[in-house]
Parts: C-alpha cells; structure tokens; sequence
C-alpha cells in the first residue's frame, strides 16, 4: 500500500517483496533431481562398502579358526615331530607321518597279542593234554591225588586253584608236596576222609581236570 509524503508525493513502503528469496526458499522444500541423484549415489557407495566388508569379516573369522585348530593340532604332536619346525606346512606333514607311525605300531601290536593269544591256546591245550590227574583211597581213610604234567607246563599249573577248589568242597586237605626233575612236575595231595565223607571220585577227577584245562 502506498503512502502519501508530505510533499505530496507518493512514498514507496519501506519494505518491498524479495521475489528471489521466495522463490529459493520455495524450492528447498522439493528435492532437485540433482538431489535424488546424489542421495542415491551416497546409498550405492555405502551398500558396496558393506559389500566388501562381510567377505572380510568372515575371511577373519576363517583365519582366526585356522590359527586355533593349528595350534591344536601342534599340541597334540609328540616334541620329536615338531622340534625345530615353524612353518604350518612342516606340522601338517609332520602330522601326517605321526598317523602313519601310530598305524605301524598299532599293526605290529595286534600281530603281537594274536601270537601271544595263539601260544597261550596252545599252552591251555597242552595243558590238558599232558596233565594227568590220579585219585585214589588209602588205607587208614587217607586219599591221594596225584596230579603230573610235563616240566615247561607244570610252571604255570594252578595248584593253588586246585588247593581252593577242594577246601570248597569241604575236603580236609592234611599234606600237599610238589616236586619237580628235567622231564615232569608231580604234585601229591593227601586229604583225611571222615566216616561221614561222601565223595565221587569219577566227578571229583572230571571237575579238577576241567579246571586245569581252563586255567
């Protein structure tokens, strides 16, 4: 609105629209395209840094597992497979002919304890063959057992399970001698019968006989 001076004139007001302020600040409230163009450009960089970053996050997490189970696998090799070896590659060989020697030595055991099984099969069998087993009564209520077997076998013979095997059967064992040349062992049991003693002497030999074969 104008306003009259005191001339007569017209004064102009004293403040006047500013059409390029409005403007400028008409268009800072819409982006540009310019805008949108850059906005988009800042969210391909960032997503292809992300990109890049998760690859290596799960390399460094890869290495670190590496580093772990190589530091458990050096521990667990004797000092004589890594004694002055550092690099990686010399643990792994290392390792692989660590296996390799424990598989040699676990087949020569196995060939060990089947030979040893083999002789001790063939001990018990002779055992049985070559161990002859006597009972008979004597006067005055006595009875002998006289039990002979081959020299080499009689140092395993178990005469001491045959000793508990007849206090099982509540028998009064009074003398007991062994004794021993070149070719055989004999051992001489006396057992003291009392009137009330019952005793099978066909399944009283059995029973020790089956007890030395399985000793």
């Amino acid at each position: 609105m104008f306003q009259f001076s005191s001339s007569g004139g017209i004064e102009e007001p004293s403040t006047c629209f500013d059409e390029d302020k409005f403007f400028q600040d008409l268009l800072q409230d819409f982006p540009t395209p310019e805008a949108n163009n850059g906005n988009k450009k800042r969210s391909r960089i960032e997503h292809k840094e992300g990109d890049k970053t998760a690859p290596r996050l799960i390399e460094k997490q890869r290495r670190q597992e590496m580093t772990a189970l190589y530091a458990s696998l050096r521990s667990i090799l004797p000092l004589q497979y890594v004694k002055g070896k550092r690099a990686v590659s010399d643990h792994m060989e290392q390792a692989v002919n660590y296996v390799n020697d424990m598989n040699k030595k676990i087949h020569e055991l196995k060939k060990r304890r089947d030979m040893l099984k083999k002789s001790s099969d063939g001990s018990r069998s002779s055992n049985s063959t070559n161990t002859c087993v006597e009972i008979k009564v004597l006067a005055d209520g006595l009875m002998e057992i006289l039990i002979s077997s081959s020299s080499i076998q009689g140092e395993s013979f178990p005469l001491s399970k045959v000793l508990e095997d007849l206090l099982h059967r509540e028998l009064n064992v009074i003398e007991c001698v062994f004794t021993r040349d070149a070719r055989c062992c004999l051992s001489k049991i006396h057992i003291q019968l009392n009137d009330s003693t019952s005793i099978d002497l066909s399944e009283l030999r059995e029973g020790l006989v089956n007890l030395i074969r399985l000793a």
